[in-house]
C-alpha cells in the first residue's frame, strides 16, 4: 500500500508540474540581405501566436529577428495540439507568413527549468529582400497596437480536435490589414482608380468545368460508362445508366467541388441534382488616387496588395424523360452565383517614419436562375451523341473585377461573360475501350474541345484521361469500384495564390472521391 501511496503521490507531482510549466515561443525570423547569397536576422517584424493575439511581440535588433513570447499558458492546454504563428511585415507577396508548431513536451531535453516549457521555431526565412520584408519602427508600433486588440481563442473550451488557427475576428482582420510602404505625406482615405489586369478568369467556371477541371474529360456532354458528371452537363443520357441510382463526389479538398446524383423514378422517367463550388483568390495591383503628395505628376500610388477573391458555384435539378431506346431528353433548371470583393478605399491611419493602411471591400454579388435542354441518341449500340443548349436566358455573370462607379465615372462598360453556350459530345465504343470528344460554343466563339479515353483493365476499375486542345489542360484518373482519384491540371486556369502549395505537382491537382452507382 505505500508503494501505491507513493507512485500516486509522483503521479500528482509530476502532473502538477506540467500543468504549472508556462509555454514559451522563441525564434529567429531571417531575410534576404542586399545580396542574395545572405541572409539576416529580420527586425521590427510583429510576431502573433493565433491562440491569443494579445500577447503578439516585435523581432528584435539584438539579436537581429530573435523573438520570445512567454504565452502565459500552461504546457497542459496545448499538449500535442498544433497552433498557428503568423507574421505580419511590410512584405505582402510573402507566403512564409504562418508557422504551424506541434507542441510536446519532449521538444525542449536542455530545459531544466520546473515552470518553463520552450518551444524553438526553426528556419523562418521570408524569401524577400530585407527591405522589402522589415517595417519601420514607428510603423511596427502601430501594427503592434492594432493586433493586441484582436479578440484570441477560448482555450477552456479547446477539444482535441480543435484548430488553434485563430479566431475567426482576428483571422478576418489579418485580410485586411496591410502595411503601406515606404514614406507616405498623405493620410487619410483614398479612392481605388483603376485595377491592373489580374490572372483570375471571372464568370467562366460553368465554361471551363467540363472541359479543364473534370475527372471524365472528352465524355462529359455524351455520358456512357461513366455517369458521374451528367446532372451537369448532359442529364438526359442518365435515361441509359445500367444503374438505377447514383451519387458521385469529386474534390481536391481547396478550391473546386462537384456533388451529383441521380434516381430513375420508373422506366421512362429520372430525376438527377447536384452542385458545383469553386473560389479563386489573387494578389492584384491597383491604382490608387491621392496617396501621394499633389506635386506628383499623376497624384497616384501603385499597390500590389488587393486580395481579390472570387466565387462561383451553382445547383441543379433535372427531370428526364425516355424517349425511346435511342433517344432521350432532359431539362435543366438552375440558379448561378457569382460572389467577389474590390478593395475600392484605403484608409491611411498615420504618417511620418511609417503608416498602416487597411483596406474596406465592396461586396459584389450576383444571382440569376437559368434553363438547359439536353438530349441523347444512339446512333447504334457502340456510338452515342449528345448535345446540350445551356443557360438559355442568356444571363450574365461580371467577366472581370471592376472600380465601383466605373461606368458612370469613366464612361467605360462593366465587362460581362454570357453563359449561353453549346456543348455537343461523341461517344464510340469498343469492347473495352471508349472514345470521347467533347466541343463547347459559346454565343461568340468556340471555346475549346476535348478528346477522352477511358478503359477497363479489370473488373469494377476505369482508366481515364483527356486532353482540352485550346487550354491545353489534361486529365488522369483512376477508379476502383466505389473510389477515384485524378490528376487535373488546368494549366493555372484557376488561381489560389494565398494557399499556393510547395510542391507545383500537389497544389490543387489532386482530385479524390467517390461513385456510388446504387441499385
Amino acid at each position: 500500500m505505500k508503494i501505491i501511496a507513493i507512485c500516486v503521490g509522483l503521479l500528482i507531482i509530476l502532473g502538477n508540474n506540467v500543468r504549472s510549466q508556462e509555454f514559451i515561443l522563441k525564434g529567429r525570423i531571417r531575410c534576404i540581405n542586399s545580396t542574395e547569397n545572405s541572409t539576416k536576422g529580420a527586425e521590427n517584424i510583429i510576431v502573433v501566436p493565433a491562440f491569443r493575439p494579445a500577447i503578439a511581440t516585435i523581432t528584435a535588433s539584438q539579436p537581429s529577428g530573435y523573438f520570445e513570447i512567454n504565452t502565459g499558458v500552461p504546457l497542459s492546454k496545448l499538449q500535442d495540439k498544433l497552433v498557428s504563428i503568423y507574421v505580419v511585415s511590410r512584405c505582402a507577396n510573402c507566403r512564409e507568413i504562418t508557422k504551424r508548431v506541434f507542441i510536446s513536451e519532449d521538444q525542449d531535453r536542455q530545459n531544466r527549468n520546473d515552470t518553463k516549457q520552450y518551444v524553438t521555431i526553426k528556419d523562418w526565412m521570408l524569401n524577400t529582400n530585407c527591405q522589402l520584408a522589415e517595417l519601420k519602427p514607428f510603423a511596427a508600433d502601430s501594427v503592434l497596437n492594432l493586433v493586441i486588440k484582436q479578440p484570441g481563442q477560448n482555450l477552456d473550451n479547446v477539444s482535441a480536435a480543435t484548430a488553434l488557427t485563430g479566431a475567426p475576428v482576428f483571422l478576418n482582420f489579418l485580410t485586411t490589414i496591410t502595411p503601406v510602404l515606404g514614406l507616405l505625406p498623405n493620410a487619410g482615405s483614398f479612392q481605388l482608380q483603376t485595377l491592373e489586369p489580374g490572372k483570375m478568369s471571372y464568370g467562366q467556371f460553368l465554361l471551363s468545368s467540363p472541359i479543364s477541371h473534370s475527372a471524365n474529360t472528352g465524355f462529359n456532354f455524351s455520358p456512357s460508362r461513366d455517369m458521374s458528371e451528367a446532372a451537369f452537363w448532359n442529364p438526359s443520357a442518365i435515361a441509359f445508366s445500367k444503374t438505377p441510382n447514383n451519387l458521385s463526389l469529386l474534390t481536391n479538398v481547396k478550391n473546386n467541388v462537384k456533388l451529383g446524383g441521380f434516381l430513375k423514378v420508373n422506366e421512362k422517367i429520372s430525376i438527377s441534382a447536384g452542385g458545383i463550388y469553386t473560389v479563386q483568390d489573387e494578389r492584384r495591383k491597383s491604382v490608387f488616387k491621392g496617396l501621394l503628395p499633389d506635386n506628383n505628376p499623376n497624384n497616384t500610388m501603385d499597390v500590389d496588395s488587393l486580395k481579390m477573391k472570387l466565387k462561383e458555384y451553382a445547383a441543379f435539378i433535372s427531370p428526364v424523360y425516355k424517349v425511346s431506346n435511342q433517344f432521350s431528353m432532359g431539362v435543366t433548371l438552375k440558379s448561378v452565383w457569382q460572389d467577389f470583393n474590390i478593395p475600392y478605399k484605403v484608409f491611411i491611419e498615420d504618417a511620418g517614419n511609417g503608416a498602416i493602411g487597411t483596406f474596406t471591400d465592396s461586396i459584389i454579388r450576383n444571382q440569376h436562375f437559368d434553363v438547359d435542354i439536353s438530349a441523347t441518341y444512339k446512333l447504334s449500340n457502340s456510338l452515342q451523341l449528345g448535345v446540350n443548349l445551356m443557360n438559355l436566358a442568356g444571363n450574365e455573370l461580371y467577366a472581370d473585377a471592376f472600380v465601383p462607379g466605373q461606368s458612370q465615372s469613366y464612361n467605360s462598360e462593366i465587362p460581362m461573360q454570357n453563359l449561353r453556350s453549346l456543348g455537343l459530345g461523341l461517344t464510340y465504343k469498343w469492347q473495352r475501350l471508349n472514345v470521347g470528344a467533347d466541343v463547347l460554343f459559346t454565343q461568340d466563339e468556340f471555346y475549346d474541345a476535348a478528346i477522352g479515353v477511358n478503359y477497363v483493365p479489370f473488373n469494377n476499375a476505369l482508366l481515364s484521361g483527356g486532353f482540352a486542345v485550346k487550354q491545353m489542360s489534361y486529365s488522369l484518373a483512376f477508379r476502383i469500384k466505389n473510389f477515384r482519384i485524378a490528376y487535373i491540371n488546368d494549366n493555372d486556369w484557376m488561381v489560389n495564390e494565398r494557399r499556393t502549395g510547395k510542391s507545383a505537382i500537389f497544389n490543387g491537382k489532386i482530385y479524390g472521391g467517390f461513385i456510388f452507382d446504387l441499385k
